[in-house]
């Protein structure tokens, strides 16, 4: 996802957020238009992180992965040479 559709998304759901809040609570849903704003910033900001977390479970798992391929390999090479050596 990218960094614009996971702040945006998430500053759209905070803004749903909030009018749902106040259509529940039977108050005028724009009479305040900088609580709207708020919580966009705040859910946007949460997105923003939520971006970042991802990129670096990503990057950690790409990295995991590698470690286990070198792994596999040298644990491959080892037994062909076990192999040669016992016959």
């Amino acid at each position: 996802m990218s960094l614009l559709g996971s702040v945006s998304g998430f500053a759209a759901f905070g803004v749903l957020v909030r009018t749902y809040a106040l259509g529940l609570q039977k108050r005028p849903l724009f009479s305040n238009p900088s609580g709207h704003a708020i919580a966009a910033a705040v859910f946007g900001g949460f997105g923003y992180y939520v971006h970042g977390l991802q990129q670096r479970q990503e990057d950690l798992i790409e990295s995991k992965k590698e470690v286990l391929l070198k792994n596999r390999a040298r644990a491959e090479e080892i037994a062909k040479k076990q192999a040669a050596f016992t016959q």
